[in-house]
């Protein structure tokens, strides 16, 4: 949803329709009168936005964090990218065929450049599918294109993908993050993590990063070389600033221009504020706690279904989300087309969850609220990063919850970094936490019993669901596949890697003086590069100088 919110005349009502701002803070009424008056975009100005927290690396092989998308979404094209509409869109490609056959798809390529001046040609791409492919490397992003069986470069212009069998989407299955074969072609793929452009990268998208600092922000400019839609705006200023509270002060005095996640408290309080618009956008995230398969008290099915129904999810929603969201039924949000609209959700039934630990032989064998089995009590550490509310105060839900049916739980909050450490080395018993689905509507990064080494950090094994994904991936014909990813989502309920808890409304706030502000599901910030500031508004010029 594009549409720019306003919190009256009832909380939530989204009354569709975008507000004429008045522009205020740092300018007199003179300098209002002259920005109101202006409509067409003008190049010039910089955007600040507030991160709640910092990327783990820009290098798009390895990147595990949201922040890391984020920022190279900005930084990065692809050979074709997806609109809001999740149409797939040319970009660095201009074209692209599929065979007769359906076995390749061959792209042509526009005469494009990195941002330091080097052309971007189809040696960069077939590089980057090797190492993404390259077990070396450990991209948590190579089971995407497992169907690939070799990339040919005719010419600079030209790449040709080769796959295995017949695929359902050949843009898909070929669809990368592209690397700068001139500065990566000679680096080690077995030792990543001290590549440069973990922390200097190269740019072939919209903006380039001009510096780093650790903590503090990333600042990025206008890319010269970048060959489509120009940003009008000349810098934007990536703060880093986990605390909520000051992210919202920052906003209200002018300091950022946009900011993430934002309660629904929050808006409730900015209503009237005119120099602040509500974006609420649908997209695809979803909360869930995430079982350790490796723990031995979670292997048993039954016993994940039992700690499912002790979750009161209408308690997240209401009280959590202030009623911006609903439960979560499936790893497929409903913003994907095969997600399945039949599925219910975990019912709050506690009683049926005590019944089946019993019966799993979990009982409180010496009355002292915790249940045990073999001597060994029902315990569960749930790890979670710290800093947001939602997280923070749904940690103590989760514990009540669980709690309340003779589960110990031991919580666990960590700052981001170090929250990745944990759950890649399997360190965590449950994780408490959000993700967001992928376009391509395919959860097999974190379901697939081969993503051990990707997203799957629960380790989860189940074989029905290995061979469903592997059907469902291969049918093209969308009628057809239905049935199969609604059979695997069915399955998922019945043996759960995780409880899903809710898939929230998400509110994005933005200062009035970022003008054609449209924040999408696929990104906050996807659109940015065609955001402008009126002359008037361009509250960082010095700073800009001085830089």
């Amino acid at each position: 949803m594009r549409d720019v919110m306003r919190w009256g005349g009832g909380f939530g009502v989204l009354v569709g329709l975008v507000l004429a701002l008045a522009m205020g803070g740092c300018q007199d009424r003179g300098e209002d009168e002259r920005s109101a008056d202006v409509t067409t975009p003008t190049p010039g100005g910089t955007a600040v936005v507030a991160l709640p927290d910092e990327p783990d690396v820009l290098n798009p092989l390895v990147r595990t964090s949201s922040m890391a998308g984020m920022v190279l979404s900005l930084m990065s094209s692809s050979l074709v990218e997806m609109s809001p509409e999740l149409r797939w869109e040319p970009e660095i490609a201009e074209s692209w065929s599929v065979a007769a056959d359906s076995l390749s798809i061959t792209y042509k390529l526009r005469p494009w450049r990195w941002s330091d001046g080097e052309a971007l040609t189809s040696a960069d791409v077939a590089l980057s599918w090797r190492l993404i492919v390259d077990p070396r490397v450990g991209s948590p992003r190579a089971s995407l294109l497992r169907d690939i069986v070799d990339v040919e470069t005719p010419d600079p212009q030209t790449v040709r993908y080769h796959f295995e069998r017949t695929v359902a989407d050949p843009i898909q299955a070929s669809f990368h993050s592209i690397l700068p074969a001139h500065l990566v072609a000679e680096l080690d793929p077995a030792r990543q993590d001290l590549w440069p452009l973990n922390r200097d990268n190269v740019s072939s998208g919209p903006f380039r990063l001009v510096s780093w600092d650790a903590g503090e922000q990333l600042v990025l400019e206008r890319n010269p070389h970048y060959l489509l839609h120009r940003s009008y705006l000349d810098r934007m200023v990536l703060r880093v600033m986990p605390d909520a509270t000051a992210q919202m002060l920052a906003l209200e005095s002018g300091e950022v221009d946009l900011v993430m996640g934002v309660t629904a408290a929050t808006a409730r309080r900015l209503e009237g504020n005119q120099d602040i618009a509500m974006h609420e956008v649908s997209g695809r995230v979803f909360g869930f706690v995430l079982w350790n398969l490796r723990q031995p008290q979670l292997r048993q099915p039954a016993v994940r279904r039992a700690l499912s129904l002790a979750i009161d999810r209408q308690r997240f929603v209401d009280d959590l989300l202030s009623g911006l969201g609903r439960p979560a039924t499936s790893y497929l949000p409903p913003v994907l087309w095969n997600h399945h609209a039949g599925l219910a959700p975990d019912p709050f039934r506690p009683d049926s969850a005590r019944t089946l630990l019993a019966a799993a032989g979990w009982i409180d064998s010496d009355g002292d609220g915790v249940r045990d089995r073999d001597g060994r009590p029902l315990t569960v550490e749930v790890l979670y990063r710290s800093g947001n509310s939602v997280r923070d105060n749904g940690a103590v839900v989760l514990q009540q919850n669980l709690s309340d049916v003779g589960v110990r739980v031991e919580l666990r909050a960590l700052e981001l970094a170090t929250a990745l450490e944990f759950l890649r080395d399997g360190r965590f018993g449950a994780y408490w936490g959000e993700f967001q689905a992928n376009l391509y509507a395919d959860p097999s990064a974190l379901i697939h019993s081969a993503a051990f080494d990707q997203f799957n950090f629960g380790c989860y094994d189940n074989a029905r669901v290995d061979s469903l994904l592997t059907l469902a991936l291969a049918t093209a014909d969308r009628d057809v596949a239905r049935p199969i990813w609604w059979a695997l989502q069915e399955e998922l309920v019945l043996d759960p890697p995780a409880a899903l808890i809710y898939y929230p409304q998400q509110l994005v706030a933005t200062s009035a003086r970022l003008r054609d502000a449209h924040p999408d599901m696929l990104s906050a910030v996807n659109n940015i590069h065609r955001w402008w500031i009126a002359p008037a508004d361009r509250r960082w010029a010095a700073a800009d100088r001085e830089r």
